[in-house]
Protein backbone atom coordinates (compact mmCIF):
# COMPACT_ATOMS: atom_id res chain seq x y z
CA UNK A 1 0.00 0.00 0.00
CA UNK A 2 1.17 3.54 -0.58
CA UNK A 3 3.00 5.49 2.08
CA UNK A 4 0.90 8.62 2.52
CA UNK A 5 3.16 11.58 3.28
CA UNK A 6 2.02 15.14 4.16
CA UNK A 7 2.42 16.38 0.55
CA UNK A 8 0.03 13.72 -0.76
CA UNK A 9 -2.39 13.41 2.17
CA UNK A 10 -5.12 15.59 0.60
CA UNK A 11 -4.81 13.72 -2.74
CA UNK A 12 -5.47 10.38 -1.00
CA UNK A 13 -8.26 11.90 1.12
CA UNK A 14 -9.94 13.10 -2.08
CA UNK A 15 -9.72 9.65 -3.66
CA UNK A 16 -11.23 8.20 -0.51
CA UNK A 17 -14.22 10.53 -1.06
CA UNK A 18 -14.25 9.50 -4.75
CA UNK A 19 -12.95 12.88 -5.91
CA UNK A 20 -9.94 13.71 -8.07
CA UNK A 21 -8.17 16.70 -6.57
CA UNK A 22 -5.33 18.75 -7.98
CA UNK A 23 -3.05 21.06 -6.05
CA UNK A 24 -3.51 24.70 -7.05
CA UNK A 25 -1.14 27.50 -6.12
CA UNK A 26 -3.06 30.26 -4.31
CA UNK A 27 -0.58 32.88 -5.55
CA UNK A 28 -0.17 32.14 -9.30
CA UNK A 29 -3.10 29.67 -9.85
CA UNK A 30 -0.83 27.03 -11.42
CA UNK A 31 -2.09 23.46 -11.22
CA UNK A 32 0.53 21.20 -9.67
CA UNK A 33 0.66 17.46 -10.07
CA UNK A 34 2.07 15.46 -8.47
CA UNK A 35 1.57 17.43 -5.23
CA UNK A 36 4.65 19.27 -3.99
CA UNK A 37 5.60 21.31 -0.93
CA UNK A 38 6.20 24.47 -3.03
CA UNK A 39 4.87 25.79 -6.31
CA UNK A 40 7.43 25.01 -9.04
CA UNK A 41 6.38 28.20 -10.88
CA UNK A 42 6.48 30.93 -8.20
CA UNK A 43 7.93 29.05 -5.17
CA UNK A 44 4.91 29.86 -3.02
CA UNK A 45 4.82 27.75 0.17
CA UNK A 46 1.03 27.95 0.58
CA UNK A 47 -1.16 25.12 -0.65
CA UNK A 48 -4.57 25.01 -2.17
CA UNK A 49 -6.61 22.23 -3.73
CA UNK A 50 -9.40 22.14 -6.24
CA UNK A 51 -11.72 19.43 -7.45
CA UNK A 52 -11.11 18.16 -10.98
CA UNK A 53 -13.89 17.21 -13.37
CA UNK A 54 -12.44 13.69 -13.37
CA UNK A 55 -12.57 13.62 -17.18
CA UNK A 56 -9.67 13.44 -19.59
CA UNK A 57 -8.07 11.63 -22.51
CA UNK A 58 -5.51 8.86 -22.63
CA UNK A 59 -2.13 10.43 -23.37
CA UNK A 60 -0.05 7.24 -23.15
CA UNK A 61 -0.03 3.79 -21.55
CA UNK A 62 1.98 0.69 -20.77
CA UNK A 63 0.93 -2.90 -20.18
CA UNK A 64 2.20 -4.45 -16.95
CA UNK A 65 2.97 -8.12 -17.45
CA UNK A 66 4.98 -8.85 -14.29
CA UNK A 67 3.41 -7.93 -10.96
CA UNK A 68 5.42 -5.57 -8.76
CA UNK A 69 3.59 -6.71 -5.63
CA UNK A 70 1.75 -9.95 -4.70
CA UNK A 71 -1.57 -8.04 -4.60
CA UNK A 72 -1.29 -7.59 -8.41
CA UNK A 73 -0.38 -11.23 -9.19
CA UNK A 74 -3.83 -12.27 -10.40
CA UNK A 75 -4.38 -9.00 -12.31
CA UNK A 76 -1.61 -9.22 -14.95
CA UNK A 77 -1.56 -8.26 -17.74
CA UNK A 78 -3.16 -4.89 -17.05
CA UNK A 79 -2.77 -1.41 -18.53
CA UNK A 80 -1.52 1.66 -16.68
CA UNK A 81 -2.44 4.94 -18.34
CA UNK A 82 -1.27 8.53 -18.32
CA UNK A 83 -4.37 10.68 -18.65
CA UNK A 84 -4.36 14.33 -19.60
CA UNK A 85 -7.17 15.76 -17.53
CA UNK A 86 -9.53 18.43 -18.89
CA UNK A 87 -7.83 20.96 -16.62
CA UNK A 88 -4.44 20.31 -18.29
CA UNK A 89 -2.51 18.27 -15.73
CA UNK A 90 -1.53 14.63 -16.28
CA UNK A 91 -2.12 11.79 -13.86
CA UNK A 92 -1.23 8.09 -13.81
CA UNK A 93 -3.82 5.45 -13.00
CA UNK A 94 -5.14 2.06 -13.92
CA UNK A 95 -7.98 1.70 -16.39
CA UNK A 96 -10.92 -0.64 -16.60
CA UNK A 97 -11.01 -1.57 -20.29
CA UNK A 98 -9.74 -4.25 -22.64
CA UNK A 99 -6.18 -3.82 -23.89
CA UNK A 100 -7.32 -3.73 -27.53
CA UNK A 101 -9.61 -0.75 -26.76
CA UNK A 102 -6.75 1.48 -25.62
CA UNK A 103 -5.69 4.29 -27.93
CA UNK A 104 -4.30 7.77 -27.70
CA UNK A 105 -7.08 10.29 -27.17
CA UNK A 106 -9.55 7.76 -25.73
CA UNK A 107 -12.04 9.72 -23.58
CA UNK A 108 -12.02 8.50 -19.98
CA UNK A 109 -13.49 9.43 -16.63
CA UNK A 110 -12.35 8.77 -13.11
CA UNK A 111 -13.47 5.68 -11.29
CA UNK A 112 -12.39 4.53 -7.86
CA UNK A 113 -11.40 1.23 -6.30
CA UNK A 114 -11.71 1.08 -2.51
CA UNK A 115 -8.91 -1.20 -1.32
CA UNK A 116 -9.52 -0.87 2.43
CA UNK A 117 -10.75 1.72 4.95
CA UNK A 118 -7.79 4.02 4.24
CA UNK A 119 -6.80 3.56 0.60
CA UNK A 120 -8.77 4.15 -2.57
CA UNK A 121 -7.06 3.85 -5.95
CA UNK A 122 -7.83 5.88 -9.05
CA UNK A 123 -9.17 3.56 -11.74
CA UNK A 124 -10.24 5.21 -14.98
CA UNK A 125 -13.02 3.87 -17.22
CA UNK A 126 -14.01 4.64 -20.79
CA UNK A 127 -16.30 7.69 -20.84
CA UNK A 128 -19.83 7.27 -22.13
Amino acid sequence: MPQIDPDHQEWWAGLRRHEVLVQECPRCSALIFPPQPTCPHCRCLERGWRKSSGRGKVYSWIVVRRPSHPWFADKVPYPVVVVEMEEGFRVVGSIDCRLEELREGLAVEAGFEDIDEQVTLLRFRVAE
